[in-house]
């Protein structure tokens, strides 16, 4: 786990570069499919997240552009694919209770399951590591500060 300045950031997972409105994560299952959901900067950002809006399985997604949206009570915002796919499975708890992503982001609050189209080449373009992973949160801090 990583932690900067009390954000925890668990270093195994692949994260999407900061695109002004927060991060999602990426975990490569076993299967190869991957678990996705937003890291613990964005879900401190919005603060209580009152709604979200996922797709339905069968639905693809694309690397970076806007699969779910999130309403808290500071803002509604699109949370960006990590990797390309199909939407293989989807945790429909959270549309009865989201504040499940604010409790546990990493685990209970994950958002959906991806069967991946390419994603030997869009793991590339994620942060990943400790030392990208610092990186992206302190330029989100210093975004989210000014």
């Amino acid at each position: 786990m990583v932690v900067v300045e009390g954000y925890n950031m668990p270093e195994e997972l692949y994260y999407v570069p900061e695109d002004g409105v927060g991060n999602s994560w990426a975990r490569v299952e076993p299967d190869g499919t991957v678990t996705v959901g937003i890291d613990d900067f964005f879900q401190k950002q919005a603060k209580a997240i009152r709604y979200v809006d996922l797709p339905f399985e069968g639905d693809t997604v694309e690397q970076l552009k806007a699969f779910a949206t999130l309403e808290s009570e500071k803002w509604v915002g699109k949370v960006p694919a990590p990797v390309s796919g199909e939407v293989i499975a989807v945790n429909n708890e959270l549309l009865d209770n989201p504040k499940l992503i604010n409790e546990d982001p990493y685990g209970k609050g994950w958002f959906v399951k991806i069967k991946p189209s390419n994603l030997e080449e869009e793991l590339k373009k994620l942060v990943h590591g400790v030392d990208q992973i610092r990186e992206l949160i302190q330029k989100s801090i210093q975004k989210y500060q000014k």
